[in-house]
């Protein structure tokens, strides 16, 4: 696919080749930070966890505000739009752009400030909400959004989407954290925004600057509209979408950072912010209850909330179903007694655990009466109460599981209404759902109105691409006629950009025009988001087809239960799970680089790519391909803890042999996939071999024939092998039948065998004092090096 095939360029993005090269230049010749304008490491920043796909010009991962200052002043002297980007998760294509994408994740990341006696941090935008939270953790502090997503999702993008979480019930939106930002305006000037009084709002407005007619617009607009404001602006909990004018209605002091939230990077781009902080919990307990199907769980909810939870959250059948013989998510799962339409999950904080369970009996008293729910479980520990969150937290990427083309898909998923209204506004979202014969998860937040359903649909079919555009179309309406938002946390984006003007009527939708205009007067501050949209069904990942075709090549590993080697590569779904740092081994490349390639999501990506043109004619024998790939330790970490079950380090096996098949292997390629014969000789020759792999020479000629960092300290082989002990030892023994099978089969592993045979030994030892009867298979190789270094034929033969 070419980038002008995609649909996704505005006239200000179309720069010529000597432009853009010269637009390369000059950022890496005046930024501290990294650029990169290669076509792998684009497309690999051309999707978010969105329906959407758009090739940028370039990547910038700024070092400092200077940085910044410098990239958003050359992309306007060239015609380049910006797109701030951050941890990529983004669901409605907010975080992609056709200009220069501005990567805040991987240096500018720190926490700037932190003042206890007032409970603020200042933050770069790039920071990890999880990875604050672990700094803030010790002093009992904390930033209380907990989004699904928190161990991936950066400051940045929450500002910039307006995010919230399960307990926002009790803690609110992003918005109501934020003391004061710090932003790079259009064209390249510096504010910091903060809570103004009257004199110094004036002061600001009477500027003749950008700045100046920020405020100026600002303040001429939430009056001149205010009775419009209260009129179409939904009066819930959690709305997010349009530009908040409401907040400047009749606002307790003037603070323009609220204009900024929200915004999705269309009005300026935050490189600080001051954000409140809260105290954490003292105690908290954990009950769910289950319910025959979603609407009885929903016509519980408003009885529930009479009991003043700090959360509740609800996950239906689909979503439970796809957690079923999952190594990672099937021991979450022990709350969960036979098989529940719908289960709530409920938790109360209080100031001393005891006062908890009393609170969730009442509950459960309220619950019998009524005549709703069964099996209430308790969870009063904490590692019982992780483990549901886990569970709930795995929703989005759960739901993107499902294999095969059709796939549950992010484009009404985030529609809120009273929670008042929340049952008949479900059955009546069913009811199309229905008509269009889709199936759906649903999930999210009962107790603010807002659950997340995801359609299943397949995007490469016109047929499926039309139900997209019917049912997003018939649940707007649907939203409108219940007094709801189209967002209630995850933004506009693309995907709910177009239907702007009929969410908020004309005359606001102008408004709207009119704060961007002065904001950002040349329009390059990520364009068709919120304003200006382009249609609904543009720059789709999977079509048309004349755009999208895969060229599945003949393997050796069977991926038919994928649907093939491209379908094993789309299943990842963009919900970068493989971004987290704190917890878990997925992807251990990233946790040392923090780098986009080095994510399973990024390396999926990017065979994609390749499988379907997108980066030339190539294919997987595309050389760009290899760097990407070869950091993958294929540890299987994303078998299990990627949640939509992506197999990084099968996908990588298969890649290295279509490779090789074109390219040929190296010398230290094709040496390390016969570790087998190697550590044979090896063993053989110890100590001389250990000796001669540990002195200086050695290891230089080994990094210059077999490009093994000398650096690296080799493994010192054993001269006596762990068979070479088993023979010794059972020599007289007769090897013919016997009646009894052998109580443990041991299988010598190379690897165990050659460099660390005490381990077998003490196994075969610890064995034998249990009385149980040992037999070791004979020396075959397990095929493992072959495998990772993809000689896979070979493989097979061992």
């Amino acid at each position: 696919m070419s980038e002008s095939e995609t649909g996704a360029e505005s006239a200000r993005d179309q720069l010529s080749s000597a432009d853009t090269s010269a637009l390369r230049q000059q950022l890496e010749a005046q930024i501290e930070g990294d650029v990169r304008f290669d076509a792998v490491y684009r497309g690999m920043h051309a999707t978010d966890a969105s329906v959407y796909q758009i090739m940028p010009l370039g990547v910038v991962m700024p070092k400092t505000r200077q940085d910044v200052v410098c990239t958003v002043r050359l992309c306007h002297q060239f015609g380049a739009s910006i797109t701030a980007r951050g941890g990529g998760t983004s669901q409605a294509g907010q975080a992609i752009g056709a200009g220069v994408q501005l990567d805040f994740s991987r240096h500018m990341n720190r926490v700037l400030e932190l003042d206890l006696d007032n409970r603020r941090v200042r933050v770069e935008p790039g920071i990890v909400l999880d990875e604050l939270n672990d700094q803030l953790k010790p002093h009992g502090l904390q930033l209380p959004l907990d989004l699904s997503t928190s161990n991936r999702a950066t400051i940045g993008g929450m500002l910039a989407n307006n995010s919230a979480g399960t307990r926002s019930i009790i803690y609110g939106k992003t918005i109501d954290f934020v003391e004061e930002l710090s932003a790079v305006l259009a064209d390249g000037s510096v504010v910091d925004m903060r809570p103004l009084s009257g004199p110094e709002v004036a002061a600001r407005c009477a500027q003749r600057d950008l700045e100046g007619a920020c405020y100026r617009i600002v303040q001429q607009l939430a009056a001149e509209h205010r009775d419009e404001i209260q009129r179409r602006y939904p009066r819930i909990l959690r709305r997010v979408g349009g530009y908040n004018l409401d907040d400047f209605v009749a606002p307790a002091s003037f603070n323009l950072s609220r204009m900024l939230v929200g915004s999705e990077g269309t009005l300026g781009l935050t490189v600080a912010a001051t954000l409140r902080l809260e105290p954490l919990p003292v105690a908290r307990a954990l009950c769910t209850v289950q319910f025959e199907d979603v609407l009885e769980a929903l016509s519980a909810t408003p009885l529930i909330l009479e009991h003043s939870p700090s959360a509740l959250e609800l996950i239906d059948r689909f979503i439970l179903d796809t957690t079923k013989g999952r190594t990672r998510f099937e021991p979450l799962r022990d709350f969960i007694e036979g098989d529940p339409g719908a289960v709530l999950v409920v938790e109360f904080f209080g100031d001393h655990l005891e006062e908890l369970p009393p609170r969730i009996d009442a509950l459960a008293d309220s619950l019998r009466q009524a005549g709703l729910g069964h099996h209430l479980h308790r969870a009063l520990e904490p590692a019982a109460q992780d483990r549901i969150w886990e569970l709930r937290r795995a929703g989005l990427g759960l739901s993107m599981s499902q294999r095969g083309d059709a796939k549950s898909i992010s484009f009404v998923e985030d529609t809120a209404v009273a929670p008042e209204r929340l049952r008949d506004y479900i059955e009546e979202f069913q009811r199309i759902l229905a008509r269009h014969k889709v199936p759906a998860g649903i999930y999210a937040h009962a107790s603010v109105g807002l659950l997340h359903i995801r359609p299943v649909v397949n995007m490469k079919t016109a047929e499926g691409v039309a139900k997209f555009e019917s049912i997003a179309n018939e649940v707007a309406d649907l939203v409108l006629e219940h007094g709801g938002a189209l967002s209630g946390e995850h933004g506009d984006g693309l995907v709910r950009a177009p239907f702007q003007e009929r969410m908020f009527g004309p005359v606001l939708y102008e408004a709207f025009c009119q704060v961007k205009s002065p904001f950002d007067p040349s329009g390059l501050l990520n364009p068709g988001k919120i304003v200006h949209a382009p249609p609904l069904t543009a720059n789709l990942k999977f079509f048309p087809p004349s755009h999208y075709r895969t060229d599945e090549p003949l393997t050796v590993f069977d991926f038919d239960d994928f649907g093939g080697l491209a379908a094993a590569a789309e299943q990842c779904g963009g919900v970068g799970a493989c971004r987290k740092r704190l917890t878990g081994t997925m992807c251990p490349s990233y946790m040392a680089t923090g780098d986009e390639s080095a994510t399973t999501r990024g390396r999926a990506n990017a065979l994609r790519l390749a499988m379907t043109g997108q980066l030339g004619s190539s294919g997987l024998a595309d050389e760009a391909l290899l760097p990407v790939l070869d950091l993958c330790l294929e540890c299987k970490a994303c078998k299990s803890e990627c949640p939509t079950g992506v197999d990084m380090a099968r996908l990588k096996s298969e890649f290295l042999h279509q490779y090789w098949s074109r390219h040929g292997a190296p010398r230290g390629v094709r040496w390390l996939s016969q570790a087998d014969q190697v550590a044979r000789w090896g063993s053989r020759l110890a100590p001389l071999s250990n000796w001669l792999a540990s002195s200086t020479a050695v290891r230089r000629l080994n990094e210059w024939a077999l490009d093994v960092d000398r650096r690296r300290p080799p493994p010192a082989f054993s001269r006596r092998t762990f068979l070479d002990w088993w023979w010794r030892c059972n020599a007289g023994r007769t090897t013919g039948p016997s009646d009894k099978a052998p109580d443990v089969v041991l299988f010598a592993d190379t690897f165990s065998n050659h460099f660390e045979p005490d381990q077998l030994i003490a196994a075969v030892r610890f064995a034998e004092r249990l009385h149980q009867t040992v037999e070791v298979a004979p020396r075959v190789c397990c095929g493992r090096p072959a495998i990772s270094k993809g000689f896979l034929e070979r493989a097979a033969e061992q």
